[in-house]
């Protein structure tokens, strides 16, 4: 039971909320500070110096900056004086809680035989999610992908050496993660998710013709701040890329933040809006001004994202839990980039060898809150009355970093170890970003065009096989994606 629990705690990326800085500490403290003008001038600059602050980050396409400053209050009062400023936030650090393979002792081959090591795994039934998707493959014979369609796959990196993926990558990776130079894969999670939208050897991914591109954003430890995302979705449009797929996801508020002065016990307002929120929807409106279809994961705390209020509760009290005593919030909280609109937001679904779909047991949901749904592993049909022996299998198969200790199962199973499972909507947002690059590459071969991003989520949602209730609900959107349907009808 404990070995199962901690497979349970390490289900697809969290992010969770730890301050840069602890507040109330003599040390400098960070804000993402949102100017009304949605462009960075010499006088944005000298505000920021002026009202005691450093700029330590910016992201001038959409009029945002990082600052820091060891006089919080004073800092937020000289800036919210002058009319330039719309808001402002506390820049937070978000941890990387990545998931290990699942499987890290040898377990039974479950209902599938071994598959050597100088054979296919495709096609043998270990990738029940990509054979959903595509139709056993069928999607494949119609649009495999482009290179003339990029993903930007915005995580924890690539591994550019991997044998599946190495023939994938496009030039331009990039890293936003200060102190760091390469875009270099050295978790783990960005692998895995690459491999779902274009492996292209042993595995295959929903579209393993398709370009992709790493814009990683996490360091070696698992930490970032939102704004070094922010920057990653801007450089991926200015790039050019189709889609964006982020399997990431934080919590933040569609209202104010409060800061309280340890000192004199003043609550300061922090503006007319949460500025980390409008980084966001600056972001995303700007990557799909550029015609940038963006998909996002509903996130992994099986939560009812219509009921914003109770998760503003929640974040509240997530605050205080993790140190944030000076900081309040009120108004609805929502999960971003997931909820940010213009966004294709999936849920995660379970299912393969031979069980019905199902919602995964981790996954948001929520009425308005979700698109499309997509697999994501869970531990199986009777969770949690009873686990098998072979859980794993209900997990969703992909790459892993090729430096990385080889997971013992996948050895075992497939005569070599850079294969792992991993489950959450982590896992179902490429299979989204898949379909969506399988069909751009289909229109922009027959027409000499690229789909616009509203034409692309519309076409995913109509094809979508319908689970759940009839028709549009809060599990599963308009349904689980389906490649095949896209490309035919």
């Amino acid at each position: 039971m404990k070995k199962l629990i901690s497979v349970l705690m390490v289900f697809a990326m969290i992010l969770a909320l730890v301050p840069a800085m602890s507040a109330g500490a003599s040390d400098a403290q960070s804000f993402v500070v949102v100017f009304k003008k949605e462009s960075l001038t010499k006088e944005s600059y000298d505000l920021i110096k002026e009202a005691g602050g450093t700029v330590t980050y910016e992201v001038p396409e959409i009029g945002v900056l990082e600052a820091a400053t060891t006089n919080p209050a004073a800092f937020i009062k000289s800036l919210l004086k002058n009319n330039s400023i719309q808001s402002l936030a506390p820049s937070f650090e978000l941890p990387l809680s990545l998931p290990e393979t699942a499987a890290e002792t040898e377990q039974p081959a479950a209902s599938l035989a071994p598959v050597p090591a100088d054979q296919s795994i495709w096609g043998t039934g270990w990738q029940w999610d990509i054979e959903q998707v595509t139709n056993n493959g069928a999607s494949h014979e119609i649009s495999s992908g482009s290179k003339d369609v990029v993903v930007g796959i915005i995580d924890s990196g690539i591994d550019f050496n991997h044998p599946d993926l190495k023939n994938n990558i496009v030039p331009g990776s990039q890293t936003f993660v200060p102190e760091t130079t390469d875009a270099f894969d050295y978790n783990s999670h960005g692998t895995h998710v690459a491999g779902t939208i274009a492996a292209n050897g042993r595995l295959k991914g929903v579209a393993p013709e398709a370009g992709v591109r790493s814009y990683r954003v996490f360091g070696a430890t698992g930490g970032a701040q939102q704004i070094w995302i922010t920057k990653a979705i801007v450089a991926a449009a200015n790039d050019g890329v189709d889609v964006i797929n982020m399997s990431l996801g934080g919590t933040r508020i569609a209202g104010q933040w409060y800061y309280t002065d340890p000192e004199t016990g003043e609550t300061i307002r922090l503006g007319n809006d949460a500025a980390d929120l409008v980084a966001y929807h600056r972001a995303v409106q700007y990557a799909v001004m550029n015609n940038v279809t963006v998909v996002a994961t509903a996130g992994n705390d099986g939560q009812d994202l219509s009921n914003p209020a109770k998760l503003t509760d929640w974040y509240n009290a997530y605050l205080k839990a993790n140190g944030l005593v000076d900081y309040n919030v009120q108004g609805a909280a929502f999960k971003v980039p997931g909820e940010t609109p213009g966004i294709i937001t999936v849920s995660a679904t379970g299912g393969g060898f031979g069980t019905s779909d199902r919602i995964a047991f981790y996954s948001n949901y929520g009425q308005g809150a979700v698109d499309l749904s997509a697999p994501g592993g869970d531990l199986g049909p009777d969770y949690p009355n009873s686990v098998p022996a072979d859980y794993y299998k209900y997990l969703i198969l992909s790459t892993i970093p090729t430096y990385l200790r080889p997971s013992s199962t996948a050895k075992a199973v497939f005569g070599e170890g850079h294969y792992g499972w991993k489950g959450g909507t982590s896992m179902a947002a490429p299979q989204v970003s898949g379909a969506a690059a399988a069909y751009i590459a289909r229109v922009y071969a027959a027409t000499g065009k690229k789909p616009s991003p509203s034409q692309v989520q519309a076409q995913l949602k109509n094809t979508a096989v319908d689970a759940g209730k009839i028709g549009y609900d809060p599990l599963f959107g308009s349904g689980i994606v389906n490649a095949y349907k896209a490309l035919t009808e």
